[in-house]
């Protein structure tokens, strides 16, 4: 009898352990963007860190951001500016998420971060 229920208990053990494996839908390894014309394709909660310069305020919190492969559009939360005076000769990472809309993808920015031009 004792075998028994420890055998149903593995067993139980086992398949309620099993999804949290199956589940994982998170960052892999190198699985960051780095350039803009990628994130046009990636998918949604996709990591990105793209260096470029932010070349136009599009109001209500977005920008379009270029760099050497072309252009996207980005929202930055007005509370990650922090002090921050970039122009559209900046160089700036930004560090974020692909967020794919119903309207097209656009990258959720997480931090922003001046570049060090005098290299």
């Amino acid at each position: 009898m004792m075998q028994k229920k420890l055998t149903g208990t593995l067993i139980l053990s086992c398949v309620l352990t099993l999804p949290a494996f199956a589940a994982y839908n998170g960052p892999k390894a190198g699985g960051v963007i780095q350039q803009a014309s990628d994130a046009h394709t990636a998918k949604d909660d996709t990591p990105v860190e793209l260096t470029g310069k932010l070349i136009k305020s599009l109001g209500d919190e977005k920008y379009l951001f270029r760099d050497s492969s072309g252009e996207v559009e980005v929202e930055i939360d007005n509370a990650l500016w922090r002090d921050i005076e970039v122009s559209s000769d900046t160089t700036v990472t930004l560090r974020g998420e692909v967020d794919d809309e119903w309207r097209g993808i656009e990258i959720e920015i997480d931090s922003i971060e001046l570049v060090d031009q005098a290299h």
